[in-house]
């Protein structure tokens, strides 16, 4: 498969790699100069790929599915900070391309979420727990919470009955025990942390992702890109987890 990265920092560095150990070939990287504009040019620059990869800033995305549109390839879009009811995707769809987006590109973070959703379900059974969000990222994002936080927090509250809805912050004075707290922290170049708490008054229960590196962020976007390529629509990379978990359970990649 032949990959085009939309951004050249860190995580477009990471792609490559992950791309080249699985056998694809990066064929056009376009930095942020390149991508200021919308230019036939850039689109011609990217035409040669089966996939674009954009990781770049939240203003970037509607301009990079544009993009995508001029060049007839699909997308994989592993930027947050924005939200899918503010891009109008039809301009790629309706030529039969496709996207993937995420708020979250690691398959771990996936799992844990899964794990999370079952613990908050369990200890809301037996009772006695109160349940909070807190996650840690390097100091250069943008967005906080997370979107990962959020997307966390909107999984286990429904598994919370005396939690009737969430706050992306910390409580302004005494917390309401009614309200399920995310809160964020931006420090150092930590890739990522995300923590459930399960408050107890006899013991805590903690679950706890901690990315080491980008490189878990990267290989999933590799296996967006895998899964979206000749595959037309929007999708979430909830969908591609869903699916390789699936397959996996059914043994279909053994016989495909």
């Amino acid at each position: 498969m032949k990959i085009a990265l939309l951004g050249t920092g860190r995580m477009g560095s990471e792609v490559a790699a992950a791309a080249a150990e699985d056998g694809h070939e990066v064929v056009a990287r376009l930095g942020r100069m390149e991508l200021s504009l919308l230019s036939d040019d850039a689109a011609g620059r990217i035409a040669g790929a089966d996939v674009a990869v954009d990781f770049t800033v939240a203003e970037q995305v509607p301009r990079s599915v544009e993009l995508a549109a001029r060049a007839g390839v699909d997308l994989v879009v592993g930027t947050t900070g924005w939200h899918p009811h503010e891009i109008d995707f039809r301009v790629l769809t309706d030529a039969g391309h496709g996207v993937v987006y995420g708020h979250n590109f690691s398959l771990g973070v996936h799992v844990f979420v899964r794990l999370a959703r079952e613990a908050a379900r369990l200890a809301d059974a037996v009772g006695g727990y109160d349940a909070h969000v807190d996650e840690i990222h390097h100091r250069h994002k943008s967005d906080h919470p997370s979107g990962t936080a959020l997307h966390l927090a909107h999984e286990i509250l429904p598994e919370l009955r005396d939690k009737k809805r969430l706050s992306d912050g910390p409580p302004e004075g005494v917390a309401d025990p009614a309200t399920l707290y995310v809160t964020s922290v931006r420090t150092g170049e930590v890739p990522g942390i995300h923590v459930v708490g399960l408050e107890g008054g006899h013991d805590r229960l903690e679950l706890r992702h901690e990315a080491r590196s980008r490189s878990g962020f990267a290989r999933g976007a590799v296996a967006g890109a895998e899964w979206i390529h000749g595959r037309g629509g929007v999708h979430t990379f909830d969908e591609v987890v869903a699916d390789l978990l699936d397959r996996r359970r059914t043994g279909a990649h053994e016989s495909s």
